[in-house]
């Protein structure tokens, strides 16, 4: 009887995982191309994510389930200006993540975990310089564990459709803009270290993405459109981490092609990018990302 219910426990870890790159963990606070620089803001964003997953079976006479991944966040985020050097930015999402199998319909939606980045300006050329103009920034956040989560595994939700990791997460980044007259190139990387949530931790993160734009002012109104390629990639999860246990039907990878577009009119911004994989590995080949969205509108101050 022990050994049947341990097959059964497995049986609905095995069919409801998903991978540790699409929901919850994967969530990343990226800057991007960062428009008037020197002004403070305040915006409301909208990311979309799909994931087609597969999900194996323990006994071989099964045949694996199939499931459909959907995240929403919608989020309010901000920056303030300390002085010409420093940057703070401020992140507070709020998730609506579903799953959808042949079966049944799980879903999770409520306040996600908050973040903060604090960024240092390392080099700036003035607007007015002739030439290449320069922009580097550099820093670090934090973000808290302030979503609710239902960690009862006898529920067969899958982890990352939680709308928080519930764990103590850090985060290093590193932007950098290079300007010739109006076509530019943004270049940037982030790294997030996780910390365990309850002996499980999800695997540490890293994304980095280049992207080239042309800025075009006629009056009050700047027309921005960008294309750029982007790579994440994840460490594996652990099970147990104090025991160290692996879980290597997680983690992977992706590169993204995207192209935006930003709209400028006086204190009023508007931004949206699309983005398509080139080339993904998720959770042994049993996850294939779809398509990524999102859009948003900035106040400036």
């Amino acid at each position: 009887m022990r050994s049947i219910a341990l097959a059964f426990f497995l049986l609905i870890q095995t069919a409801t995982r998903a991978c540790d790159v699409c929901g919850t963990a994967g969530n990343s606070q990226g800057l991007g191309i960062l428009p008037q620089f020197y002004k403070h803001f305040v915006g409301l964003q909208y990311q979309y994510r799909s994931f087609s997953s597969t999900h194996p079976s323990v006994f071989e006479w099964m045949q694996p389930e199939s499931s459909k991944e959907y995240y929403q966040t919608m989020q309010i985020w901000g920056k303030a200006n300390i002085g010409s050097k420093w940057q703070v930015f401020g992140f507070l999402p709020y998730q609506y993540n579903k799953q959808v199998t042949s079966t049944k319909s799980t879903q999770y939606q409520g306040i996600g975990d908050v973040s903060t980045v604090i960024m240092a300006t390392l080099l700036r050329t003035p607007d007015t310089s002739a030439g290449l103009k320069h922009i580097l920034i550099a820093g670090g956040g934090i973000k808290a564990p302030t979503a609710h989560r239902n960690d009862n595994a006898g529920t067969g939700n899958a982890m990352n459709l939680q709308t928080g990791s519930g764990s103590w997460d850090f985060v290093a980044n590193v932007n950098y803009t290079i300007r010739s007259n109006n076509a530019g190139i943004n270049t940037e990387a982030q790294y997030v270290i996780t910390t365990a949530n309850n002996n499980y931790k999800y695997g540490n993160r890293l994304s980095a993405g280049i992207a080239g734009f042309y800025w075009h002012k006629w009056g009050n109104w700047v027309l921005q459109p960008q294309l750029g390629i982007r790579l994440d990639y994840a460490l594996h999860d652990y099970d147990n981490y104090s025991q160290k246990w692996l879980d290597r039907g997680t983690g992977g990878y992706i590169g993204l092609s995207n192209a935006g577009l930003q709209f400028f009119y006086k204190r009023i911004g508007l931004q949206c990018n699309y983005a398509l994989p080139v080339w993904q590995q998720y959770a042994k080949g049993n996850v294939r990302a779809t398509h990524r969205f999102d859009s948003g509108l900035l106040y400036f101050f």
